[in-house]
């Protein structure tokens, strides 16, 4: 399968302090690469688009740690999927970890502040994406095309599938704005280029429909099918269902019936569930049947400290290598998991086998975590590694157990959209419109999966809300989701779920309901006068 690779070439470095300098874009040697140079060639538009992709996984131009994007922070903590994991899983019941660098502690224990560093390099991180990809679709617009002599029809196809997965990617960066920071400054490529350019802040409805509106237009525009990495069709209808699931929070307005519908069309598109849960999280998991967008890692091509590294690197620890094949030289024992989460798998399989170090012969596949020596509660904080069960679901070795091509640099893609979510999806969105059969049979294809005797299936008399938000956290864990999730079942904030350390207390407490918004970044609030802070920041 073709795989698209990240590619080291870089057509503009963007100021990203903050988002006022997403126009502001200037070549990295004038005397060297311009805009004109670059496009005046029709090789170089896939590597372009390739580091659109590249900013959601790689975090510099040298890796690991030689030339950062982003200025002022940390090159290992500044990869996308790394700041997501602080913002999405962290601040949740699945994931607990004892450093306290650039805010950490503020997030695990749901008190941060518009000061909070990896809040401020999630939304600079965020607004790098939507200047890579403005500029991209600024300079391949028809009229420059003409201007540049790029008349070939084929080619001018190619840019137009590129022009759309820019848009996609501009539009998921949009999403996870309007998720994480709700109303925000609002750019496009539609605007001018000036460096005085002070955006304006757009409202969340405002953006929910921004979002809808690019995402199906751009659906009919993107190929049914699309080289590994790159997004499709599927892709678009995807995050549409990911919209419309949570329209209730971002626009007090829910469309169920459009989350099912969308949800439904993933499920049957051309891809399929992996016959084994834990094969979407190995090196190989190129090869799985049910990623739709992946961000591709290579522990030769792609070194970063961020990325899946950090996922595989940071949940080992101890004596886990001594027990498990992980592909890898040395963790940094970190993340661990919290009680709560454990507890959502049945007692006997939240046990570590030594004989089954890939849970092959457990009822549920997915309970993969490493005990031995550790306890289940996380008793104080920062604590040690042994606080708190760690977990084995991702790991560089392929499924026949042959490690990755580096000890120290993971190959194990990060499966953004896989199939089993829109399952999941589509079975909460069919059950809160009142269509429970069909809830329950989504429901069961994910658990059969799961269950190694292929028969985990639940009764209708179990499946209600509460039964569904659980089994998103067993499917979809450590998989970006998990805040979303808890938000929209109104249990992120609120007393009607407690877990370990929410609110910064051992047995966890309800918090102020602000926490269901990020603030945004106070330099931001001083730099333009157009935006107005979250309320309660």
């Amino acid at each position: 399968m073709k795989r698209l690779y990240i590619i080291s070439f870089i057509l503009l470095l963007f100021s990203t302090n903050s988002c006022i300098g997403d126009l502001d874009t200037t070549p990295i040697d004038p005397n060297i690469v311009t805009a004109e140079q670059v496009y005046s060639n029709p090789d170089n538009y896939k590597s372009v688009l390739a580091k659109c992709y590249a900013a959601l996984c790689l975090s510099g131009q040298q890796g690991p740690t030689g030339d950062p994007d982003l200025g002022n922070f940390d090159e290992g903590y500044s990869s996308f999927i790394r700041l997501a994991f602080y913002i999405q899983v962290l601040t949740t019941d699945e994931a607990i970890m004892g450093s306290q660098t650039n805010g950490l502690r503020q997030l695990a224990t749901n008190s941060w502040d518009a000061n909070t560093a990896i809040l401020n390099g999630y939304y600079a991180r965020l607004y790098q994406i939507i200047g890579y990809t403005n500029e991209f679709l600024r300079q391949t617009t028809d009229e420059k095309m003409n201007e540049r002599g790029h008349n070939d029809p084929s080619f001018r196809q190619q840019v137009a599938y590129f022009r759309s997965e820019a848009r996609f990617l501009r539009a998921y960066s949009y999403w996870v704005l309007l998720d994480t920071y709700g109303k925000v400054p609002f750019v496009t490529d539609a605007d001018k280029q000036d460096p005085q350019f002070l955006p304006q802040q757009i409202s969340r409805t405002n953006l929910y429909s921004y979002i809808e509106n690019e995402l199906k237009e751009i659906e009919t525009a993107l190929p049914e099918a699309n080289e590994y990495g790159r997004v499709d069709k599927t892709a678009a209808n995807f995050l549409l269902s990911r919209l419309y699931l949570n329209a209730q929070v971002y626009t007090n307005t829910p469309q169920w019936a459009k989350a099912a519908e969308y949800a439904e069309k993933v499920i049957n598109s051309h891809y399929s569930l992996s016959p084994k849960y834990l094969y979407n999280f190995l090196a190989d998991n190129n090869t799985s049947p049910e990623i739709i967008w992946s961000l591709n890692m290579d522990g030769i091509q792609a070194k970063t400290y961020g990325g899946t590294t950090f996922f595989v690197l940071a949940q080992t620890g101890g004596t886990m290598l001594n027990y498990l094949n992980m592909g890898i030289s040395g963790g940094w024992g970190n993340i661990r998991v919290r009680p709560e989460f454990v507890n959502k798998f049945q007692t006997s399989d939240q046990d570590f086998m030594p004989s089954d170090p890939n849970a092959f012969t457990k009822n549920d596949s997915r309970a993969l975590f490493f005990n031995i020596g550790h306890k289940k509660e996380i008793a104080a904080l920062p604590g040690t590694f042994q606080d708190g069960y760690a977990f084995t679901k991702w790991r560089n070795v392929d499924k026949n157990g042959n490690p990755g091509s580096d000890a120290a640099y993971v190959d194990t893609d990060f499966p953004m959209f896989r199939l089993s979510e829109a399952y999941l999806t589509a079975a909460e969105a069919n059950l809160r419109s009142g269509k429970s059969s069909e809830a329950l049979n989504y429901i069961n294809i994910i658990r059969n999966r799961a269950y190694n005797n292929g028969n985990g299936a639940i009764s209708m008399t179990d499946l209600n809300l509460d039964f569904i938000l659980d089994e998103r956290s067993r499917e979809l864990s450590w998989e970006l989701v998990r805040r979303t999730d808890l938000i929209r079942f109104n249990k992120f904030t609120t007393a009607d779920y407690i877990w370990s350390w929410k609110g910064n207390t051992q047995a966890g407490k309800a918090v102020d309901s602000k926490y269901n918004i990020f603030p945004l970044p106070s330099a931001d609030i001083t730099a333009n006068p157009n935006l107005i802070q979250n309320t309660g920041y």
